[in-house]
């Protein structure tokens, strides 16, 4: 890595930041389907389901500019 490169920092973190986005947002739906199996509570896993997909969409939205690709 030379010196003289510049380091787009805010680009990394909100990739980053993205990136945990989608993480928590895949880990929320995947808990709530886990935690609702077979029960008859359906406002419950439809809210939860519901909050992790917009984490998601959050997410991808935050990190669909890469900062590391070349264009």
């Amino acid at each position: 890595m030379s010196g003289n490169k510049d380091i787009n920092r805010v680009g990394w973190t909100l990739y980053y930041v993205g990136r945990a986005f989608e993480l928590f947002g895949l880990v929320l739906v995947t808990w709530a389907m886990v935690l609702f199996f077979g029960t008859e509570q359906m406002r419950p896993m439809i809210a939860l389901t519901g909050a992790g997909s917009a984490f998601f969409v959050v997410g991808w939205l935050l990190s669909k500019n890469d900062p590391g690709r070349e264009k």
